[in-house]
């Protein structure tokens, strides 16, 4: 799930490795890694009715990753932000479309500078590829079927407190994403903190897990933390709190 800044360092140099930069189009292109390319969150989502952030259609994300260079001989590093999750959106949605080989950077944008990485202003093509998906359906589950099983998932709700308490999906547990993330520039913190997280929140490693926020994004990286503990079966309900509500579904 994981890759360091010294790993980084040590494959700059290989032709088969795509970095993607999750900021904001207009911070990208104010400083950016040398080699990287940007890729927002909002280019990996939809929007329905309700305004939640669906997962992009099969075809659409083909063509996105296609013009970006990417297919299965490329192995894919996303970098991001501090308590920014949009990052870990990114990752989950490429794993969703099966692309395996995708990381997310163990550290902080600000931090690459801080250790030397070369950034520029200068922009790059890539050579266009074939990319085509393999959609892994185990993480990821739809609104109508997480309705009808709410008593066989453990659900957790990576908001905060105070969005919990104002409703949430019945049966649903509190666990701030926050609570996983890292100090010192880490994005998340070691698989031994997660664990203990997660085990005093008495989540158990048999019963299938369901992650949710208000559009996914925060869910995603509560998603990653769980898979970085050793948590197996875990899905992200994307349409999350704001698809949930908008369809009048029952709360908390």
């Amino acid at each position: 799930m994981l890759v360091s800044l010294d790993w980084l360092k040590k494959n700059l140099s290989d032709p088969n490795l795509v970095i993607l930069d999750t900021r904001p189009k207009p911070m990208f292109l104010y400083g950016h890694l040398e080699s990287s390319q940007s890729l927002s969150i909002e280019q990996v989502v939809q929007f329905d009715q309700y305004g939640s952030n669906l997962v992009l259609d099969e075809e659409n994300f083909a063509e996105l990753l296609s013009s970006l260079g990417i297919d299965d001989t490329k192995t894919v590093v996303v970098i991001g932000d501090f308590m920014d999750p949009s990052a870990a959106r990114i990752v989950w949605t490429f794993l969703y479309f099966g692309h395996e080989r995708t990381f997310l950077l163990d550290s902080t944008i600000s931090n690459l500078q801080r250790n030397g990485f070369k950034f520029i202003k200068k922009t790059f093509t890539p050579l266009r590829t074939n990319f085509i998906p393999k959609i892994n359906s185990t993480i990821r589950i739809d609104a109508e079927t997480l309705k009808n099983n709410l008593d066989k998932f453990t659900i957790l709700d990576a908001r905060t407190p105070q969005e919990f308490m104002g409703g949430h999906i019945p049966n649903s547990k509190l666990i701030p994403f926050t609570e996983g993330i890292g100090y010192d520039e880490k994005i998340f913190k070691d698989s031994e903190f997660l664990q203990n997280l997660f085990s005093q929140q008495m989540i158990s490693k048999t019963n299938p897990i369901i992650c949710y926020c208000m559009h996914g994004h925060r869910a995603s990286s509560l998603f990653l933390q769980l898979k970085i503990a050793g948590f197996e079966n875990v899905k992200l309900y994307d349409g999350s709190f704001v698809e949930w509500y908008g369809r009048r579904f029952p709360l908390e």
